[in-house]
C-alpha cells in the first residue's frame, strides 16, 4: 500500500510541474542547447559578436568556368548579432587577392538587416537601403548560426519535425512561424549543431542551396564577469550549391555591449530599391549601335537580313530593355543572335533572358558546358523569364583558337578568343574590319583605375593583324585605339617604379 502511494505521488508530482516528455526532433534541439552551454543561456542570449578574418569568396568570377573561385581577404571581421531584435551588422576590411583593374586594398564593407530591412553604409558614412532579395538572403544569414537557429527551434509558434539520419548526423527541420525553414545538423556525440541548410535563390543559378558549416567549438568569455559563457564554433564555412562563398575563423563574445544595429535613418525611409533599366542609345558606325546607360553595355551589329547583339549582361532586366530597344532600332530585321564574351555572371546574367526570346547564343565552346548548365537550372523559387517562357538553349561554339565569322555577304563580325588572358581563358572579343572597330569586355576598360590585361589583349590584336581605330567597351566609353597603346604604357611604367 505504501508502495502504491508513493508511485501516484511521485506521478502526480511531474504532472502538476508541467515535465511533458519532449518529442525526439526537441530532444535534439534541447541537446544541442545544453552542448553549447545550457537551454536558459541559449534561450536569454541577447547578443553575439564574431571577430576574426578569412576569405569572401567572388561567385562567378572564376578563370575558366571549372576553376576554383578568386577571393579577397577580409580582415578586421566584426559581425555584431542583436538577438533580441532580429538584426546584425557585419563589417570588415577586404583586399584583392586577385587581378583585376578595380582592386580592393582594405577596402571596407559594412552590410547591415534590420527585421525586414536590408542596408548598406558606403565608405563616407552614407547607409542605402538594399533590395528585397538582398534582404531574404540576409534574413537567412541571420539563422545560420548555432545560438540564432536554436533560438528560433525553442521560440512559440515555431514547428521542429521531420527527425532523420544522414552522414552520421541527427537532423530536423525547423520552420518559423512565418513559413520558412531551415535544417539543423546535429553530431549525435558531441550535440553541437555541425551544419545549417536553408533553400535560397540566385538570379544566375537560380533555386540553390545556402549551406553553412561548424567547427572547433570552444568556450566563450573569460574569468570572472557576469556574461553568458556558450561554447560556439570558431570555423564558420558557408557556400551556395558547391560553391563557397565565407571561410572564417573568428572568436565568439556573448551577451556583450554592441551599438544599436537599426537602421539609419536614411535607409529605414526609403523604399525598397528596384532595378530601373537604363538604355542609352549611341550610333558607332552605320549599324552599329552601343546600347550603354550603366555599368555594363552591349552592341547591337546590323546585317543584311538581321541583328546580332553582343553582350547581355547585368541582369535580366537590363538584357530585356536591350533586346527591346535593339528590335526597335531595326524592326524590319530579326534579332536572331546573342555573343556572350565569357562566363562570368555580371556578362552572362542576361543569357537566360535572351533565350527565352528566342535568341542563338555564340560563345567558347569553354562556356559551353556552363551554359548549358545555367539554361537548364531550376527556377521555382522566383521564375524568371525563361521559366515562364522555356524555349531550348541554341548554341553555336567558336573552337579554339580559330577565328569565327558572323557573316552574310554585307558585314563580317570576326569572333576569336583572347588568348593568355589572365581574366578569363574563354572571352571572345569581336572585330569588324571595314570599320576597324574592336569589341571587347573586360581586357580594357577605359574609366578603370588600372589596365592589368591592356597588354594581353594590344598583343592579340597585333598577332592578328588587325587594324584598329576605334575600341567599343563593355565597360566605359568609346575610345580610339590609341587609348589602349596609352593604358599598355602606362602599365609598363608603373611597374618599373
Amino acid at each position: 500500500m505504501t508502495r502504491h502511494w508513493l508511485t501516484v505521488l511521485v506521478v502526480s508530482t511531474l504532472t502538476l510541474s508541467g515535465c511533458t516528455p519532449l518529442s525526439p526532433e526537441m530532444q535534439v534541439i534541447h541537446d544541442a542547447a545544453e552542448a553549447m552551454g545550457g537551454v536558459d543561456d541559449i534561450e536569454d542570449a541577447q547578443t553575439i559578436v564574431l571577430q576574426g578574418s578569412g576569405r569572401e569568396y567572388r561567385l562567378g568570377q572564376n578563370k575558366d568556368p571549372d576553376d576554383e573561385l578568386p577571393y579577397w581577404e577580409s580582415e578586421d571581421y566584426v559581425r555584431e548579432i542583436d538577438l533580441q531584435n532580429g538584426r546584425w551588422r557585419l563589417t570588415h576590411r577586404r583586399t584583392s587577392a586577385f587581378l583585376t583593374g578595380n582592386p580592393a586594398l582594405q577596402q571596407e564593407q559594412i552590410l547591415g538587416l534590420d527585421g525586414d530591412v536590408a542596408y548598406d553604409v558606403d565608405g563616407n558614412g552614407t547607409a542605402r537601403r538594399a533590395g528585397e532579395q538582398v534582404a531574404r538572403e540576409r534574413r537567412a544569414e541571420y539563422h545560420h548560426h548555432p545560438v540564432s537557429l536554436v533560438q528560433l527551434a525553442l521560440a512559440e509558434g515555431s514547428v521542429v519535425g521531420n527527425l532523420r539520419q544522414s552522414g552520421g548526423q541527427n537532423v530536423v527541420d525547423i520552420t518559423s512561424a512565418d513559413g520558412d525553414t531551415y535544417t539543423m545538423h546535429v553530431d549525435p556525440g558531441t550535440k553541437y549543431p555541425s551544419k545549417i541548410v536553408s533553400v535560397g535563390y540566385h538570379s544566375s543559378l537560380g533555386d540553390v542551396t545556402l549551406t553553412t558549416e561548424f567547427d572547433d567549438y570552444w568556450e566563450t568569455g573569460g574569468l570572472g564577469g557576469f556574461q553568458s559563457r556558450l561554447t560556439l564554433p570558431r570555423r564558420i564555412a558557408a557556400r551556395m550549391d558547391e560553391f563557397p562563398t565565407w571561410d572564417l575563423r573568428v572568436t565568439n563574445d556573448v551577451d556583450q555591449q554592441i551599438d544599436d544595429l537599426s537602421t539609419p535613418e536614411e535607409a529605414r525611409l526609403a523604399p525598397p530599391p528596384e532595378f530601373q533599366a537604363n538604355v542609352q542609345v549611341e550610333e558607332v558606325a552605320d549599324g552599329v549601335w552601343l546600347l550603354a546607360g550603366q555599368s555594363h553595355h552591349s552592341v547591337l551589329i546590323e546585317f543584311a537580313d538581321y541583328t546580332a547583339l553582343f553582350e547581355a549582361p547585368q541582369n535580366e532586366g537590363r538584357t530585356l530593355a536591350v533586346i527591346e530597344q535593339a528590335r526597335a532600332l531595326q524592326p524590319d530585321k530579326p534579332l536572331q543572335y546573342l555573343i556572350t564574351s565569357h562566363h562570368h555572371f555580371d556578362h552572362s546574367a542576361g543569357v537566360r533572358a535572351a533565350v527565352s526570346e528566342g535568341l542563338i547564343v555564340i560563345t567558347h565552346e569553354l562556356n559551353a558546358a556552363f551554359l548549358r548548365n545555367i539554361v537548364g537550372r531550376p527556377h521555382t523559387v522566383r521564375p524568371d523569364a525563361l521559366a515562364q517562357n522555356p524555349q531550348e538553349l541554341m548554341l553555336e561554339l567558336v573552337n579554339g583558337d580559330v577565328v569565327y565569322e558572323l557573316s552574310d555577304g554585307r558585314r563580317t563580325l570576326h569572333l576569336v578568343r583572347i588568348v593568355e588572358d589572365e581574366h578569363s581563358d574563354s572571352i571572345l572579343m569581336g572585330y569588324l574590319a571595314d570599320e576597324r572597330i574592336l569589341i571587347e569586355a573586360d581586357a580594357f576598360s577605359p574609366n578603370s583605375n588600372a589596365a592589368p590585361f591592356a597588354t594581353n589583349l594590344l598583343k592579340n590584336v597585333r598577332n592578328l593583324n588587325w587594324r584598329v581605330d576605334t575600341i567599343v567597351p563593355i565597360h566605359g566609353t568609346v575610345v580610339a585605339f590609341s587609348a589602349l597603346e596609352a593604358a599598355v604604357d602606362a602599365e609598363a611604367n608603373r611597374s618599373r617604379r
